[in-house]
């Protein structure tokens, strides 16, 4: 490349940037995309497995979880396996037992138990008349849909997972398996019912208005605002 031809490229990418640097003042921040919060677990290198089970866990109090309550969240996980994988997690300081519990129960370790209040937090932020997704809660924690199928059965199983109508799969569509905590049966009309209750209106297909939907950046934001109060 000649002289003249470095020049003409050093001044087109030149021009470039001061156009990016004068759209982004022009802006003053407000059409910026929100990052999703930063999820410390992810930095662990940690099997497929075990990583649907701190993310099980992440939905849980401080109480934890037995190794059969877990499995069973997992989507009916061996048990077996399950608590090798369980020890496994212990033994790296990820999990712990909780004291005094019998049967035995498990809680994420003290320096990681912060991360499981966002999940929570976060469908919290769902409000009446408004739906969100198992994918969206998952990307507003830990920056990928990863957790979807985690958040989704902890909303049907943990009796303190907030508003679990209000969340759904993915193009506003009630599982056919939906139950709430209190039920040991499917009951899909019953998650329509409540939403109709809270005026949020279906398509023809059954499907839960798009004018309704609440994204995972908005979640976010209003987490964050709750915070700073």
């Amino acid at each position: 490349m000649n002289m003249m031809a470095l020049a003409e490229l050093a001044d087109t990418v030149g021009q470039a940037f001061l156009k990016c640097a004068e759209e982004l003042r022009q802006s003053d921040g407000e059409d910026l995309t929100i990052e999703p919060t930063v999820d410390p677990v992810a930095e662990l290198s940690l099997g497929e497995r075990q990583r649907e089970m701190v993310d099980v866990l992440r939905a849980a109090d401080d109480s934890g979880l037995t190794t059969s309550g877990i499995c069973e969240l997992m989507g009916g996980y061996d048990t077996a396996n399950g608590h090798v994988a369980l020890r496994s997690l212990q033994s790296r300081g990820i999990i712990e037992d909780v004291p005094g519990k019998k049967p035995m129960r498990w809680r994420l370790a003290g320096r990681y138990r912060a991360t499981a209040d966002p999940y929570l937090a976060i469908a919290e932020q769902v409000r009446s008349g408004e739906w969100t997704t198992y994918g969206d809660i998952s990307v507003a924690v830990r920056g990928d849909t990863m957790g979807a199928r985690a958040v989704g059965r902890a909303a049907a199983m943990l009796e303190h997972f907030p508003n679990p109508h209000r969340v759904l799969q993915s193009g506003g569509r009630i599982p056919d398996g939906w139950k709430s905590s209190s039920s040991d049966e499917p009951n899909p009309d019953e998650c329509r019912r409540r939403l109709k209750a809270e005026d949020v209106e279906f398509d023809e297909h059954g499907r839960a208005s798009r004018q309704h939907y609440v994204a995972w950046d908005v979640l976010v934001e209003r987490a964050d605002e709750q915070r700073v109060a």
